[in-house]
């Protein structure tokens, strides 16, 4: 059996020899690392898994508490013991949220600090791992039983956990989520590849979660509900625009935009057809896609300004006059509009609106109206 892993973390060197000697004779099943400062011992971490860390407060380079703030960041847990100088009861409060196991006053007391590594090891070795049971069948149990530790949830791509306290739910986190997400995410018997396990730890994990596990378990399900409820909507609305898509005659439209090409000659800089809804261009001469969104920002909030005002409201199009003489003009039609960029020096304006303008909204309209 591979043995289990200690690190020792402490700037005394009298300390880390003691705290050795000590694990030493406990028994030969454990395996020790030393590390003198915070710095030391995170570089190690990285490396290696450990099964408890012996940490000291007061070090130079990183002290502790920046180690267990960097832990808390990275969302790596493991079972950390606290060796402080200082009182404990002064101390305890400001490193609740970590999750100490818990916490030894210096000097030492060297049969205490025994007795507290061998009962973290003995309930790290005998961490149970779950399978075939629900994750809310597991809590169920664990509240009857009124016992106290860490569900560890490994899915496809997170990792969460679920600290219980006598059988009460007092905290949940999960990689990149808040607590409500990590809690319907974890729950939802819908993620595949779970591994669960549980380790019946002592912990001293702050309660931030104040509900009886039946809210919890409601809170969930409210919450998975609402979340499959917008992913139907989003395929939804994706399934509308691919099938508004292939019902638009793509071909119409490349048409249009031939006969433009040939009427405006060298004028024509660029022109594209675009979907309101989503931007993406479905037909175009030297399109480009940012002037879509842009484009279809500018005709709501137009639409938007002119229906709370005294003005008419906007017609089949608008011109916009830029810099350098150029043109941009507009025909929005339903769900699609149609962008056309100018030069102006090289068309008269006269012959642009008379008779392009009024021909290309008639054979644009007649091309999205064929596809509905």
């Amino acid at each position: 059996m591979d043995k289990q892993k200690i690190l020792v973390v402490d700037d005394e060197k009298k300390v880390v020899e003691l705290l050795q000697e000590t694990i030493k004779k406990i028994g030969d099943g454990y395996a020790v690392k030393t590390a003198y400062n915070g710095k030391e011992a995170m570089d190690i971490l990285e490396k290696e898994k450990f099964d408890l860390v012996l940490l000291d407060i007061k070090m130079p380079v990183m002290s502790g508490v920046q180690v267990l703030t960097e832990l808390h960041n990275r969302k790596i847990w493991l079972p950390v013991i606290i060796l402080t100088a200082y009182t404990v009861k002064d101390i305890e409060d400001k490193f609740r949220e970590f999750g100490i196991i818990d916490y030894l006053s210096k000097p030492l007391d060297l049969i205490q600090l025994k007795k507290k590594i061998e009962e973290v090891m003995r309930n790290r070795e005998q961490k149970d791992s779950i399978s075939g049971m629900s994750l809310a069948a597991i809590l169920q149990v664990l509240e009857m039983e009124q016992r106290t530790g860490i569900i560890s949830i490994k899915t496809d791509d997170r990792t969460g956990r679920i600290f219980f306290k006598e059988g009460r739910v007092v905290d949940i986190e999960a990689e990149g989520l808040s607590v409500e997400e990590a809690l319907g995410y974890l729950l939802d018997y819908t993620n595949k590849s779970k591994e669960i396990s549980i380790e019946y730890l002592n912990h001293k994990r702050t309660e931030r979660i104040n509900k009886s596990l039946t809210e919890i378990l409601l809170e969930a399900s409210r919450l998975l509900d609402e979340d499959k409820n917008k992913k139907s909507k989003e395929i939804e609305q994706s399934e509308k625009i691919v099938e508004k898509e292939a019902q638009i005659d793509t071909q119409k439209l490349n048409k249009i935009i031939e006969a433009l090409k040939d009427d405006l000659g060298e004028a024509l800089l660029s022109t594209e057809i675009w979907t309101v809804s989503d931007g993406k261009v479905v037909a175009g001469y030297n399109p480009q896609e940012s002037v879509c969104d842009l484009f279809t920002q500018i005709t709501f909030y137009m639409n938007e300004a002119l229906s709370t005002s005294e003005y008419p409201q906007l017609g089949k199009y608008f011109l916009l006059n830029l810099k350098g003489g150029k043109l941009f003009l507009t025909i929005p039609v339903g769900d699609y509009a149609w962008g056309i960029l100018i030069d102006s020096k090289k068309t008269p304006l006269g012959f642009l609106l008379k008779v392009i303008l009024s021909k290309s909204i008639s054979s644009f309209e007649e091309a999205i109206a064929g596809g509905n």
